[in-house]
């Protein structure tokens, strides 16, 4: 009961505040512990409807440069408030679009972009399914947005813990530095960027953690003070992207 009151506090903190929804503060603490959004950073979040993080995210931009680029299976307007004109959305499925299609709609330089480099440092996703009461089920559910998620943020092969096909093309503009640059990575997530990801705590979460580790310097578990008691919502962030 306490935290539900303590949830229903988040609800109501929200509605005062401007945000469009709760969960916009569970982005916030993400941040302060981690600050994964810097300044002049390009963020691509996943499953944005209705924009509470979209919100967050312009906010921590601060006032120069980035970009960002909402993803939702459902239409999602940009917030007003909080928002401006570098916020943008696309109604599409996160698990049909193609990587190199989210790197075409960056802005050649934006912040911290330089002009040779095309990908986001930062990917979110907030993705789920509306539950089935059924735990094991909505956990197997919850796994595929998370793997879906993770296939975009460093690659196909990547996300399933595989070592990368040797024959299988990666999109030009993601090479780092451009044409000539040091070393092409897949999916969308730059170098040294960051990834967080929803995701429900059973079968396979910890085998995932795993295998994000091999991606990032630091994987770690974090649970939002927003969070609902009797939800098994846990979120992954990985920090710094090794250049592999």
């Amino acid at each position: 009961m306490a935290r539900r009151v303590l949830t229903d506090h988040f609800f109501l903190k929200a509605k005062a505040q401007g945000y469009v929804a709760r969960s916009a503060f569970k982005l916030l603490e993400i941040q302060q512990r981690f600050r994964v959004v810097k300044s002049g950073a390009h963020v691509l979040d996943l499953g944005c409807a209705p924009g509470a993080w979209l919100q967050v995210a312009c906010q921590s931009l601060s006032k120069k440069g980035g970009f960002v680029l909402g993803l939702d299976i459902q239409p999602c307007a940009v917030p007003k408030q909080f928002c401006d004109h570098r916020v943008h959305t696309l109604q599409a499925d996160a698990r049909d679009v193609k990587a190199a299609d989210l790197v075409s709609m960056l802005p050649v330089q934006s912040g911290t972009a330089s002009a040779g480099t095309r990908g986001f440092h930062v990917v979110l996703s907030d993705m789920c399914h509306n539950t089935l009461g059924n735990s094991a089920a909505d956990v197997v559910r919850s796994m595929e947005l998370a793997r879906s998620a993770a296939a975009l943020a460093v690659g196909e092969d990547d996300a399933d813990g595989e070592e990368p096909g040797a024959d299988k093309v990666q999109p030009e503009e993601l090479q780092e530095g451009g044409p000539g640059g040091s070393q092409e990575q897949p999916g969308v997530l730059l170098p040294g960027g960051h990834f967080v990801v929803k995701l429900l705590q059973g079968t396979g979460s910890q085998e995932f953690a795993q295998q994000l580790q091999r991606h990032f310097i630091k994987v770690s578990w974090v649970q939002p003070e927003a969070t609902r008691q009797e939800s098994r919502e846990m979120y992954l962030v990985g920090l710094n992207r090794k250049n592999l």
